[in-house]
């Protein structure tokens, strides 16, 4: 196992050891979780009425590492990197290896996760080192990676092998779950924020992200929810590519290819730790991890696009502005009110108003017409 193949197995595990502990230790000395932020602020309404951003990020669960608890926790990063070292020694017993550094790597986030990264890492070099001696390119985890990092020869893997719509699937059940864990716990901290001072003070000071059955129910919903996203936004593409401009593709090329495009999406699932005072608040996201995810995930759609009907990535460039201009009018103005869908949205277009509509998506053909959409060559 040592070879090319595991290398990157081995680097994941081993950093993302490292970082929890690291993590880890400065709990230990501190005595509470990390908590950055911006500005320093006392109460909850020093932050609010501030006339200035402020915004914090936290690493670790107040209440949980402090005293004894961190001792506790240390020892799943004892075990994370003891099992690190006997997977690069004994490779062939890697199974038995490799599911501890996933399972240790999950329960290291109630003390920050190594910065989250190492948490990170860890299950994902984990969960590979268990799919060995398969390439790490081809496990599951090395595909998102490669769906992630933009890479145009792993979407021309997808578009030309039909077996990969059962990994697509995977994927979209993973984004899913991972969105509506983020959406359901940011959205219901931001109503108990404006409800209450005690709960405002204790998620948005003390970095408190707090649990209830609601946040459970969401992220059920959002498995569904993705499902519907992708279907919209793959019939979209599919319609603008292959029958309005009479390039030749199949739905299923298509579809395989989004999904993957989805994977930035995962990205949500850390909307709890990070939280901002008015008007960022009050628009219901922290802005940046927002607008990061969505330019990454068009970014990999120019991309599945390019590759789905070996368009120019100018071309490409106009298809996913104008099917995503579709998808984003069709989600946002009859699907979100519908089925009452909770979570971090921009909100620009209002149920009942056509003539904003006919605007937007006017400026979308425009745009794409520009770009050569619509042409032939």
């Amino acid at each position: 196992m040592k070879d090319k193949q595991f290398t990157a197995t081995f680097i994941f595990t081993l950093i993302g050891s490292i970082l929890i502990i690291i993590n880890a230790l400065w709990i230990a000395t501190s005595g509470a979780p990390l908590i950055f932020s911006s500005s320093q602020a006392s109460t909850v309404e020093e932050v609010m009425n501030s006339k200035s951003f402020w915004g914090r990020i936290v690493f670790g669960v107040p209440g949980l590492v402090e005293g004894h608890w961190t001792l506790f926790w240390l020892l799943f990063t004892v075990v994370m990197l003891s099992c690190a070292g006997l997977l690069y020694k004994k490779p062939r017993k890697h199974k038995e290896y490799a599911l501890p550094i996933a399972i240790c790597s999950l329960f290291s986030l109630p003390i920050g996760g190594g910065f989250y990264i190492g948490a990170i890492l860890g299950f994902i070099g984990g969960i590979a080192g268990m799919e060995w001696p398969k390439p790490f390119k081809e496990t599951f985890f090395g595909k998102i990676l490669s769906a992630a990092f933009l890479k145009s020869e792993f979407y021309n893997v997808i578009r030309d092998n039909p077996k990969t719509i059962g990994t697509a699937a995977f994927v979209l059940i993973l984004v899913g779950v991972l969105s509506g864990i983020g959406n359901g716990l940011y959205t219901y901290n931001v109503d108990l924020i404006k409800m209450g001072k005690d709960a405002a003070y204790r998620i948005m000071l003390q970095g408190y992200v707090i649990w209830d059955q609601t946040a459970i129910v969401t992220t059920i919903a959002f498995i569904g929810i993705a499902v519907v996203k992708w279907l919209l936004l793959s019939i979209a593409i599919y319609a603008i590519g292959a029958k309005i401009t009479g390039f030749s593709s199949s739905y299923d090329k298509i579809a395989r290819m989004v999904a993957f495009a989805y994977v930035p999406e995962g990205l949500l699932m850390f909307l709890p730790v990070i939280f901002s005072n008015e008007p960022a608040l009050s628009f219901n996201w922290p802005l940046g991890l927002y607008v990061a995810s969505r330019l990454w995930i068009f970014a990999a759609l120019v991309i599945a696009i390019t590759q789905a009907f070996d368009y120019s990535k100018r071309k490409a460039l106009g298809v996913a502005i104008f099917g995503g201009t579709i998808y984003w009018v069709i989600y946002h103005i009859f699907i979100i009110p519908t089925l009452g869908v909770p979570g971090v949205r921009i909100e620009i277009l209002m149920p009942g108003s056509p003539s904003a509509i006919l605007v937007l998506m006017s400026i979308a053909f425009i745009i794409a017409t520009l770009l050569g959409v619509f042409s032939k060559e």
